[in-house]
């Protein structure tokens, strides 16, 4: 059984700044270890004969890099920058070669560290230096320097380990930062047509219109008759820029009413609801408020297994996605346990979101390979399961689920933190958006006012996964498509008697968890046969009952202001301890460890291999040659995949009821909870009980009626922020 838990590591973070201060403010490559470069910029060679093609090649202990395959420029210019390990040897040596005989002209070494300065930003760049090559008149024009991932020209350097791959494709190995477009809902409404005429001009024409927009094209029905009425609307999915945008519509003869409509109030789905990582609208003015800055830093991967028949180790690379900005690393290549410590960060407007990193193996080291680039595997980490200014660090397994079983294709190693600024006052948010965001409707207003049919959000969705694939396929170099719809696919529908199995056990956890308190209550006080504890209960509830007067008195009047002065002294007094023990300790509250997969709920701590063969299977099954039986068993899955979505829907929300119950962890909370539920409470003990229930009755009844002045159309507050409680749906493996 592979082992799933996040393991826990200990990096150098900054130079060891984000673990002693992981509430310290933030910087571009805190969350990544220190990774030290020797850097080469190569720029041109002076004075070279006409006869003479020059190449410089640069050794590095058993590493070499040339310029053999660079494009020339005029001036003999290369302008081409080389990155080395600093540790893998002492001298650096640049060795000046005739490419027209590939003889040997001239030479020249250095010594490490001694003859090479160092350079971290924002320190000006080392300037270039001509550099006599021995027994020649030429002069080789670079500088040389140490350095880190935060050099400018980490993004574009060539680096030893990809001295294999040819010119033309190493910019397929170079980290990048893509911005996908902004999508919207473009709606095509089509009215009518006029004085239409069939071909043959014997019958009424059956006439519909076809609408394209860019490759995608949708039509309506077929209205007969000669002025046709569809009154339909067509909704496509488009991207910036929208002034390119072309609309064709095509119809045998003149269409009468037409309209077109940029729908900008509508989020654009291109994940499915349980991986959403943006809740955005297109129109701009309607993006809430940003909360904090989700920063992650890729530290490496281990153990990533090879492919199979292949002496060779795995070309990975990570892409990471989070709204429309997505992150990829440089390639490492032929390593098993790469490392990148590079770090990214993204905006956060809206906690309830997912966070995933993919791991590919890059197949495009070779001029027209025509292979895909392979993945290895995805992990998804949802925010609301992180915890403000907090650094979580470990090694987060790579899963992947197959008819053979879970198969562990290795381990990302990841440092993540969601940033805010610390509140300018105690008990205060540091701003209003961060104190309102969890119960603002998680979707545009749009979506409840006018929400648009599950079937077509699918459909929307898939459209809007080509127009992002087109998109970043322009980009240099580009994000390949097989890897945008890998990060982007769905949650599986098809049936799983695994994961219906996991279905109904969540449910059983919560009946039985509402069960417990009634359960406690018996086995401590009504089923036992402990005489005294039954008449110290007894006594308790005689004194609340008959001396109730007593304490409203007590704690409705006058008390009640020295009771809520003592509260607040009593915590401040706490906080103030412990903030100075962990002062003079040095010590932190450490993050909650986290927690993405659960193999017993999963139903994969002892799989059975063939619920996980008749999952996997397709649709219609390809297992039984009776052809009755493939059919009532198709049947079968098709009724079992509605019940199981179903009842995982169902055990979502009750899940999120039950996390509420989490916040009484809160010390903030139960002091706030338990002065105003208790004074309200209270004050309605003392008042005339008949005339509140009454009044609470019609109250009651106003509201279940639904009168014009209690009809709203959009989701309470308490629904919204019950909406943002974690479930336990990410915890079974897909």
């Amino acid at each position: 059984m592979a082992d799933v838990s996040i393991k826990k590591i200990s990096p150098k973070l900054g130079g060891e700044r984000g673990t002693r201060n992981p509430r310290g403010p933030s910087s571009s490559h805190d969350l990544v270890e220190q990774m030290e470069f020797l850097y080469v910029e190569l720029t041109k060679v002076e004075h070279v004969p006409q006869t003479c093609i020059p190449i410089v090649d640069i050794t590095l202990g058993n590493y070499n890099s040339s310029t053999r395959d660079l494009p020339v420029r005029p001036n003999w210019e290369w302008n081409q920058v080389f990155a080395f390990d600093k540790s893998k040897a002492d001298v650096l040596s640049f060795s000046l070669k005739d490419g027209y005989t590939n003889t040997e002209i001239g030479k020249r070494s250095f010594k490490l560290p001694a003859d090479i300065p160092s350079r971290v930003p924002p320190d000006a760049r080392i300037a270039a230096t001509n550099y006599d090559m021995q027994n020649t008149g030429m002069k080789l024009v670079m500088s040389i320097w140490f350095g880190t991932q935060a050099d400018e020209v980490y993004s574009t350097a060539w680096f030893s380990d990809t001295c294999g791959v040819s010119a033309s494709c190493v910019k397929n190995t170079r980290p990048n930062i893509y911005l996908a477009p902004m999508l919207c809902y473009l709606r095509v409404t089509i009215v009518s047509g006029h004085d239409l005429i069939s071909h043959d001009g014997r019958r009424p024409p059956s006439a519909f219109v076809e609408v394209q927009v860019g490759e995608q094209k949708l039509k309506t029905g077929i209205s007969t008759g000669s002025n046709p009425s569809w009154n339909q609307d067509l909704i496509f999915v488009a991207s910036e820029p929208l002034e390119d945008l072309a609309v064709t519509i095509e119809i045998w003869d003149k269409l009468d009413d037409q309209h077109n409509q940029l729908i900008g109030t509508y989020h654009v789905f291109d994940e499915c609801s349980q991986y959403c990582s943006d809740y955005r609208p297109f129109a701009k003015g309607l993006w809430p408020g940003v909360l904090g800055k989700l920063e992650v830093g890729i530290l490496g991967a281990t153990g990533l297994t090879p492919m199979k028949n292949s002496q060779f180790q795995r070309h990975a690379y990570t892409v990471a996605k989070y709204g429309n900005k997505w992150a990829r690393t440089r390639t490492v290549v032929n390593n098993a346990s790469p490392k990148w410590n590079e770090q990214c960060s993204w905006d956060i407007y809206e906690k309830c979101t997912v966070f995933t990193i993919g791991l590919y193996d890059n197949h495009q080291l070779v001029v027209n390979s025509g292979l895909d680039d392979v993945p290895i595997g995805k992990v998804r980490i949802p925010l609301s399961k992180l915890d403000w200014n907090k650094i979580y660090t470990g090694s987060f397994p790579i899963l992947v689920l197959g008819k053979e079983g879970l198969k562990k294709t290795g381990e990302i190693q990841l440092a993540i933190r969601c940033a805010i600024p610390p509140p300018a006052w105690l008990f205060f948010s540091p701003s209003y958006f961060l104190a309102t965001s969890p119960f603002r409707w998680m979707l545009p207003k749009s979506h409840y006012k006018a929400p648009l049919g599950l079937l077509q959000y699918e459909d929307l969705r898939s459209k809007a996964v080509e127009v992002i694939c087109f998109n970043l396929n322009k980009t240099v170099p580009k994000l390949r498509n097989e890897v945008v719809k890998d990060m982007l696919k769905p949650r599986s529908k098809r049936f799983s008697m695994r994961r219906t199995i996991a279905n109904f056990e969540r449910l059983c956890r919560f009946f039985m968890w509402l069960y417990g308190p009634y359960a406690w209550l018996d086995a401590n006080l009504v089923s036992t046969t402990d005489v005294g504890r039954k008449a110290v209960t007894f006594g308790v509830c005689f004194l609340l009952v008959v001396g109730h007067r007593f304490f409203l008195w007590l704690l409705v009047d006058w008390w009640l202001y020295a009771y809520i002065g003592g509260v607040y002294i009593l915590y401040r007094v706490y906080k103030l301890r412990t903030v100075a023990f962990n002062m003079i300790m040095n010590r932190s509250n450490p993050a909650t460890p986290l927690v993405l997969v659960d193999l017993k709920l999963s139903k994969l701590d002892s799989p059975n291999l063939d619920i996980l063969d008749e999952e996997f299977d397709s649709m219609p099954s390809s297992e039984s040659d009776v052809y009755v039986l493939r059919m009532r068993y198709d049947r079968m899955r098709k009724m079992g995949e509605k019940i199981m979505l179903l009842v995982g829907d169902f055990a979502s929300q009750c899940e999120r009821l039950q996390a509420s119950w989490r916040l009484c962890t809160d010390h903030i909370v139960v002091v706030i909870c338990l002065v105003f539920l208790g004074y309200g409470v209270l004050r309605l003990l003392q008042s005339e009980t008949e005339y509140v229930f009454k009044s609470v009755l019609l109250l009651f009844i106003s509201y279940w009626l639904k009168f014009p002045w209690h009809r709203y159309g959009l989701p309470s507050a308490t629904k919204n922020y019950i909406r943002r409680f974690s479930s336990h749906e990410d915890l079974i493996i897909t």
